[in-house]
């Protein structure tokens, strides 16, 4: 958006993005109430009306911010603003009497979700199918194997990842979010649960999203390992998750494992190194979980060697 700004605004403030291509500022006006400026690259601005389409849509089902205005032709849009502190700071201000109560909240758009017939979802996205998790892990193949490691890929590494993700495609489907990590979500005064970085919602397998939230690279500094497995139980209980959930539960997190280690070795290379210290945890924390799948050693070595 180009200045002046439009009333009541007076005041723009970039925001740190990170691995979108849409740029946000934080808007003041002069009583200081705040909202969040979205704009959309000349590329990208055909995609203003769709994403405004899915907040409509979430706003029925979720807590998804306010639209206060906006501009399809010029491709920007102003949306409410959930505040500084996302679920990650809300967590790190809390004490650990409180730390599994809070992030049991933070299940509940989950239970929300899978509580919806996936066919009631608009095609907005492409479903999280076989070809579409089969091309997630090529990141890793791609950024992490080929480009960091030097390693081209063997057809006993390809052939696993192709049963892995036809596996993956066989479970219960559900709408997901997405990308449910803690920086997505906000715990409002109220005691609802904000999303952001919606656009994305897709109909994918039922763990997806709950594997998101508690195996992202920020939950092992609030809950132990016994409290994550006792949230994992308590989400299979509150969105009557099918039989059989663990064991799908750990080759998601597999997929997901892979797909974001793809994601930080690219961004790393880009030269955003905060993502090197994350590349290598998850590597190793993932390295374990591959051996119980089976994975082909050549793998996990590799991964290892991170």
């Amino acid at each position: 958006m180009r200045d002046p700004l439009p009333p009541p605004w007076i005041r723009k403030e970039a925001i740190r993005g990170d691995a979108s291509s849409r740029s946000y500022s934080r808007l003041w006006s002069a009583d200081g109430n705040s909202a969040i400026l979205v704009d959309y690259t000349p590329a990208e601005q055909s995609l203003l009306s769709r994403d405004l389409e899915i907040r409509s849509w979430c706003a029925r089902h979720l807590r998804v911010p306010s639209l206060f205005s906006s501009d399809i032709d010029a491709g920007w849009a102003i949306l409410e603003d959930f505040g500084a502190d996302d679920a990650e700071g809300a967590l790190g201000l809390a004490s650990a009497d409180h730390l599994l109560e809070l992030v049991t909240t933070l299940l509940n758009p989950l239970i929300t979700l899978a509580a919806l017939d996936p066919r009631d979802l608009p095609p907005w996205n492409r479903p999280l199918d076989h070809r579409r998790l089969r091309w997630e892990i090529a990141g890793f193949e791609l950024w992490v194997l080929q480009y960091r490691l030097g390693h081209q890929p063997s057809t006993v590494i390809g052939s696993w990842f192709d049963e892995l993700v036809t596996a993956i495609d066989s479970h219960p489907k559900r709408i997901c979010h997405r990308d449910y990590h803690l920086n997505n979500i906000f715990l409002a005064r109220d005691g609802s649960v904000g999303l952001i970085d919606y656009q994305d919602i897709l109909v994918g397998p039922d763990t997806y999203d709950a594997v998101s939230l508690l195996c992202e690279r920020g939950m092992p500094r609030f809950l132990s390992n016994e409290g994550r497995a006792r949230l994992k139980k308590i989400w299979a209980e509150s969105t009557s998750a099918a039989p059989g959930w663990p064991d799908r539960w750990q080759l998601v997190r597999i997929q997901r494992g892979l797909k974001a280690l793809g994601t930080f070795a690219r961004l790393t290379a880009s030269g955003m190194k905060d993502y090197e210290s994350w590349l290598t945890d998850l590597a190793h924390e993932l390295a374990p979980d591959l051996a119980v799948a089976d994975a082909p050693t050549e793998l996990i070595d590799l991964l290892l060697d991170l």
